[in-house]
């Protein structure tokens, strides 16, 4: 058996062995039928991947769409749209987290925000540092 996409092939191996966790923990604990639907998805989601990463006709496929810059362009969009909500979704998510500590006088609002403001931060200065990055190289 030849592996012809790796990628492919390490992620459907670890969804795979997902899959397999995490209906062992279902059977431990108690099969219920409505909470293996996901368990038995991924397991058979990362079985096509391996499948598919062993195939030589379908691996070249699946690398000619990564090539393909229509893809890649909506993947950056993607990416960069997700960029966006998470910064005002950790900024929105710090606002109120704020304001309950001050309503409630509790601490742990006010260590809550503190972690979300920091992720703000966070972003922040990733986005400035790629800005500069590729400007510098382009």
């Amino acid at each position: 058996m030849k592996i012809y996409n790796k990628k492919n092939f390490a992620s459907g191996l670890f969804i795979a062995l997902l899959g397999i966790a995490l209906i062992g923990m279902d059977l431990a604990r108690g099969w219920v039928w409505k909470d293996s639907i996901i368990d038995f998805l991924c397991l058979v989601f990362g079985v096509v991947l391996l499948v598919r990463s062993c195939s030589k006709s379908m691996s070249r496929v699946d690398k000619l769409e990564e090539l393909d810059e229509r893809n890649q362009l909506v993947l950056l969009k993607n990416k960069s749209k997700a960029f966006q909500i998470h910064q005002y979704l950790c900024l929105a998510l710090a606002a109120l987290f704020f304001v309950l500590a001050a309503v409630e006088g509790a601490h742990m609002f006010l260590y809550v925000g503190i972690g979300f403001a920091f992720a703000f931060a966070l972003s922040l200065f990733t986005d400035i540092a790629t800005f500069l990055y590729y400007e510098s190289r382009c």
